[in-house]
């Protein structure tokens, strides 16, 4: 068979007569040609599009991985946080104890408390007293070992040296590095508390030790591929532990370590959280996620074999790019069969086409459109024809109409009968009326303006005599008339159609973006407080979404309803605001759950009152069979007869998501109220005092006011429980309670410090004033009658008093001094204030 582009354009002629020269063209490809073109352009930019598939994936694969094992490991930091913290508070009681008896003078009694720190912590590897200068005084492990040894001179104990040198100089718990103990005969984390005087200097070591074997027991417990390696590093790049350790002789404890962790937490500084990749101690390409620990110098890290993570990806693309490799074979198989059969049939048509004057035609560059292009010229005459009036029908077809208006204060002077018909109005009623009465320039100032109508081009729309909304397209010029009065001619057209389109189409994705930040979890956990609250994002978001103007959160509290989150563009409502329980956008008796849809207020007479609201969505907050308030969406425009099922759907679906939010919210307050607060007296516990005290201590090292505490017992409260009972002696305690809360100064507050205990904060008072204001309090107890059971008691407080003196004190010599004049105050006799300063 000939090719196509071959072939004659014009029958051969059965004569011998000579023809006339055709003109010359270039000669053009085929289609055939031009489709194998296509096809290997198509193949190129799907190679590239699945390369950039392949990387898509590989970073997602890589980026979920990361994200989980950035999550594991700050929970890892956090149990070790937490492990130390509990440790050290463990350590610093039993330096208490240690220097209460007079440590090293003592031996029967430091030895005493040493197995018994020991029998109530089997987990660790004992304790030990050490001497600022090394010698250890007392080991619970001495028995064993005969003489205890000097760990600053002796040469077995080398390793130890430097850490425990830094242990003198540091605050709180020191974590040194792992040691193979000669005491223990295993490997150990040594955890030394130092000791101080009162002046700061360093009496004793405290020192016990986490059995690394003992330690690691917890993570071989997590169900994690066996693969993985985590383990907790020191800052200055010592291993503090690592499962599973290479090699198994505790080598990598040796050495400090300079892999991809360190190269990773020398670029990030003090970032709480980050990742890695690189080669790790045990010589693997690895990647991974570390997180610092709160309270003590190093950081928790996990981390994965850069091959486990290959894995995962090829797993999850390998199924795909099978799938598409076999898709593009076939579609090459069929694109080759389908343009042999189309050449084929392109052949029989252009042998049956009429070539006259197709000499006179150009290529048009692919030789079978070459001989459909010529076989059209006849149809151009035609073609023109159609187009004479071409003006009229495009006028027509895009429904537009003509207007004149002046251009100093835009008052319409003339309308033809379309542009009437697009407003549903008729065209006696527009003329003499002001443009900006009518319309509104859409995204620009008001086209009234004649410094708005520079352009001749403007976007306007009106509301209809059928409360729908218009849009006009106009396209104006200026003209003087006879009189020297400057008027516009315009031309408009009703894109309405096209607009509300739009418009529909953007409040979709309004709600599709609000649909997938509520799948998604709102900034993945919506109880943190960021810079915007996601309860008031959601609520904009789901207001704009609905096409409404005002969106609120009421809480009902008692006969009122608390306006919690406001989002009004009129600004009709406030946050804080409250609404009488009879209030009708309150009122829930119409409906059993107390949901309403109210359409068109018009027709509700009680809704009908409220200034610019025209619908009414009201939604009850339930959760758990628990209404925690209400949901209301409120619009300027009625909505018709009732309103869109979508939108029905969309606003019960916000209103479950913000139920479950305020309930999640008040959850935890609820749980944190009950960590924070001592049960019998409502006052803060032991443990929020200690938080608070610490927070105090920072402010005033940042430059803010010195303190005193006092602590204040009561005497002879024992009497009390053996008298009268302990629900009596619980009625003392939470009386007392609300006096001490009543009596605390401006800025104070009370704490339940245990037992008959209260720990009194007195902000910005030195020793004298605390022990003025704590006498008054004093006195104030001592003459209050205490009603118990019908029996009227008299109770008397002890009170000591410590005082911080600078910001290079600590919390525990401030107690310790107010524990020492609490205890002088009852030596004394009871009732009385004491200040040993």
């Amino acid at each position: 068979m000939d090719d196509p582009a071959t072939l004659p354009l014009v029958p051969i002629a059965p004569s011998a007569a000579p023809r006339a020269r055709k003109p010359s063209h270039p000669r053009a490809p085929t289609l055939a040609h031009l489709g194998w073109r296509l096809l290997g352009g198509a193949a190129a930019l799907f190679a590239v599009l699945v390369s950039l598939w392949l990387w898509s994936s590989w970073e997602n694969v890589r980026r979920t991985q990361q994200d989980r094992t950035q999550l594991t490991a700050t929970l890892l930091a956090l149990n070790a946080d937490t492990t130390f913290l509990r440790i050290q508070d463990d350590l610093q009681q039993l330096g208490d104890v240690l220097q209460s008896r007079g440590v090293p003078n003592d031996p029967v009694g430091m030895a005493a408390a040493l197995e018994n720190f020991k029998e109530h912590h089997p987990g660790f590897g004992g304790a030990s007293v050490i001497l600022p200068n090394g010698q250890i005084v007392m080991s619970t492990a001495g028995s064993k070992v005969g003489a205890l040894p000097n760990v600053m001179v002796n040469p077995a104990y080398a390793d130890y040296r430097q850490d425990f040198a830094q242990t003198l100089v540091s605050q709180g718990l020191s974590i040194g590095r792992p040691q193979y103990g000669l005491l223990l005969g295993q490997w150990f984390i040594p955890l030394r508390y130092p000791v101080r005087t009162a002046s700061g200097d360093v009496q004793f070591v405290v020192q016990t030790s986490l059995l690394l074997n003992h330690q690691q027991a917890l993570w071989r417990g997590l169900s994690l591929r066996r693969d993985v390696a985590m383990g907790l590093l020191r800052d200055d790049g010592w291993l503090i532990s690592r499962y599973p350790a290479p090699g198994g002789d505790g080598s990598v404890y040796r050495t400090q370590t300079t892999g991809a962790l360190m190269q990773a937490l020398a670029r990030h500084g003090a970032t709480g959280t980050g990742v890695y990749t690189g080669l790790t101690v045990d010589g693997q390409e690895r990647e991974g996620a570390w997180a610092r620990l709160q309270n003590f110098p190093m950081v928790a890290f996990l981390s994965y074999p850069h091959s486990a993570i290959v894995a995962m990806w090829w797993r999850q693309v390998r199924l795909p790019f099978l799938l598409l490799a076999s898709a593009m074979v076939l579609l090459l198989a069929l694109y080759n069969w389908l343009m042999r059969h189309f050449m084929r049939r392109m052949l029989r048509i252009r042998k049956q086409m009429d070539f006259v004057r197709a000499e006179e035609l150009h290529s048009s560059g692919v030789a079978e459109i070459d001989a459909l292009l010529r076989k059209l010229v006849r149809s151009r005459e035609q073609a023109r024809r159609l187009a004479r009036n071409r003006e009229k029908t495009l006028l027509k077809a895009a429904q537009a109409g003509t207007y004149t208006r002046t251009a100093h204060n835009g008052v319409l002077v003339a309308v033809d009968s379309s542009f009437a018909r697009m407003l549903h109005r008729p065209a006696r009623k527009l003329i003499g009326r002001e443009w900006d009465e009518l319309f509104t320039t859409a995204g620009g100032p008001h086209t009234g303006d004649a410094s708005a109508t520079e352009s001749g081009r403007r976007l306007v729309w009106t509301r209809g005599a059928d409360g729908g909304t218009v849009w006009l397209s106009l396209a104006e010029h200026a003209e003087m008339t006879a009189q020297g009065q400057k008027v516009l001619h315009g031309l408009a057209i009703d894109v309405s159609e096209r607009e509300n389109l739009l418009r529909a189409v953007e409040r979709q994705s309004q709600r599709l973006q609000t649909l997938w930040e509520l799948a998604a979890g709102a900034s993945e956990d919506p109880l943190h407080a960021d810079a915007i609250d996601p309860i008031a994002r959601m609520l904009a978001q789901g207001r704009d979404a609905l096409g409404l103007q005002a969106a609120i959160i009421c809480l009902r509290l008692d006969e009122q309803c608390h306006m919690l989150y406001v989002q009004d563009v009129h600004n009709r409502f406030r946050q804080g605001q409250t609404l009488s329980s009879s209030h009708p956008l309150c009122a829930c008796d119409d409906e059993s759950d107390g949901s309403l849809w109210i359409a068109d207020t018009s027709r509700y007479p009680g809704l009908a009152g409220i200034s610019g609201v025209g619908s009414v969505i009201r939604l009850p907050l339930t959760q758990a069979h628990q209404t925690l308030g209400c949901l209301l969406l409120l619009g300027d425009a009625p909505q018709g007869d009732h309103f869109d099922p979508a939108d029905c759907q969309y606003a019960e679906l916000l209103a479950a998501w913000f139920a479950r939010v305020l309930y999640d919210r008040n959850q935890r307050d609820s749980l944190l109220s009950q960590a924070y607060t001592d049960g019998l007296t409502g006052l803060l516990n032991r443990r929020a005092a200690q938080l608070r005290m610490d927070e105090a201590l920072q402010a005033m090292r940042r430059g803010g006011a010195s303190f005193s505490v006092a602590l204040c017992d009561l005497d002879h409260f024992k009497l009390v429980n053996d008298e009268c009972g302990h629900s009596a002696g619980d009625a003392v305690l939470r009386q007392m309670a609300t006096t001490l809360r009543q009596g605390a100064p401006r800025g104070g507050w009370v704490a339940r410090w245990g037992g008959e205990e209260f720990l009194i904060m007195l902000p910005g008072m030195n020793t004298a004033a605390a022990a003025a204001a704590m006498d008054i309090l004093r006195s104030r107890v001592s003459q209050r009658p205490f009603l118990v059971s019908e029996r009227s008691l008299h109770i008397t407080l002890s009170i000591g008093i410590g005082t911080l003196q600078g910001p290079q004190d600590e919390i525990v010599r401030v107690l310790t001094e107010a524990d020492d004049s609490l205890y002088e105050a009852k030596r004394q006799g009871r009732n009385r204030v004491i200040a040993m300063r």
